[in-house]
């Protein structure tokens, strides 16, 4: 595990902490969700990138959802990107991580196949140099994979006690997160909304799939776009 100089006096807005890590491993909602996002991530890499992929996981917190997607995508190289020194500490994974800003990424233009980034984009504080980032370190034809949760789903599933207060910085719509990515030259591969439930529940994808056919998908509460670098 590769170390970097950590952050001393507590969390900058959107940064999460140690209890992150706790509840995604004692808690049946955010265990869930990470799980969920983690399967779609590997089934758009399995569909779009290249066999063994070099993949850049940014927000990597403990490498729960990198260390999915890995063992469904064989990948080369994965290697783990999170501000948060506390849950860097809590990773136990096999690949390599580090302590970096998603805006300020440490790597070469050109380094990595495959960049994913799952439900972070609303906690940087500059989404749009952000993206650009993505955009640097990737090989051409790379693709990345970027999530975040539906703005109304967020903002009710907090009222209702589903989901703390995250100090998200800006939300997105499907539509506006497709533009963005679009914006910074890459081809959408995907522009998709996923999750029926907080919590999960036997069947779900079935259903999924179903309401997506019948036209019932703007209802869903996550969302996915993926792009490839022109």
């Amino acid at each position: 595990m590769e170390k970097a100089e950590h952050i001393e006096h507590g969390h900058p807005r959107g940064v999460m902490g140690a209890g992150y890590h706790d509840e995604r491993l004692k808690s049946p909602g955010p265990r869930y969700r990470f799980r969920r996002r983690g399967f779609e991530v590997a089934r758009v890499l399995q569909t779009f990138a290249s066999q063994n992929p070099r993949i850049l996981d940014i927000g990597t917190a403990d490498g729960l959802l990198l260390d999915l997607v890995c063992s469904e995508t064989k990948p080369a190289i994965a290697v783990g990107l999170d501000l948060s020194w506390e849950l860097l500490q809590t990773n136990t994974r096999k690949c390599p991580v580090l302590q970096a800003d998603a805006e300020q990424l440490p790597f070469p233009d050109c380094s990595f196949d495959a960049v994913i980034a799952t439900a972070i984009i609303e906690h940087v504080p500059h989404p749009s140099k952000f993206v650009a980032e993505i955009r640097r370190v990737l090989n051409p034809a790379g693709v990345c994979v970027i999530t975040t949760p539906v703005p109304l789903f967020e903002e009710i599933a907090t009222k209702l006690g589903f989901l703390k207060e995250d100090d998200h910085q800006e939300t997105f719509n499907l539509k506006t997160l497709a533009k963005l990515v679009s914006i910074h030259k890459f081809d959408i591969l995907e522009a998709e909304k996923f999750m029926m439930s907080p919590i999960g529940f036997p069947a779900e994808l079935s259903i999924e799939r179903w309401m997506k056919k019948v036209g019932l998908g703007a209802i869903l509460l996550n969302q996915l776009v993926a792009g490839r670098k022109l």
